[in-house]
């Protein structure tokens, strides 16, 4: 997936225009800013399909939706995170894994 323009990207969305700048200035999602107008990488693509999959399905607000594609980004890094650790502690010998799967238990 590459970068769309704003054109490129209503056309592949069942929302308008005025919708799409309406979730910007919500910040729902943050294109960058192009010579022609905002430009949207393939993250922010993704966010506006799960956010135009939210808004089908329940009616929620522009600030309410910015807040909650926050929490999911949160979500992600902490996977993110917790994939990191677990190969780091894979990596260590039974017995370091061992004392830190005791201490992880209280």
């Amino acid at each position: 997936m590459s970068l769309k323009g704003e054109d490129e990207v209503l056309a592949d969305l069942p929302i308008s225009r005025a919708r799409l700048r309406a979730w910007i200035a919500a910040e729902v999602v943050v294109p960058v800013k192009g010579p022609r107008g905002p430009v949207f990488g393939p993250g922010e693509q993704a966010r506006l399909r799960l956010a135009c999959e939210l808004c089908e399905a329940y009616e929620i607000p522009d600030d309410t939706l910015a807040l909650l594609l926050t929490l999911v980004d949160r979500l992600h890094r902490a996977e993110a995170d917790l994939t990191v650790l677990a190969r780091a502690l894979a990596a260590e010998e039974t017995p370091v894994r061992h004392r830190i799967g005791l201490a992880l238990r209280g």
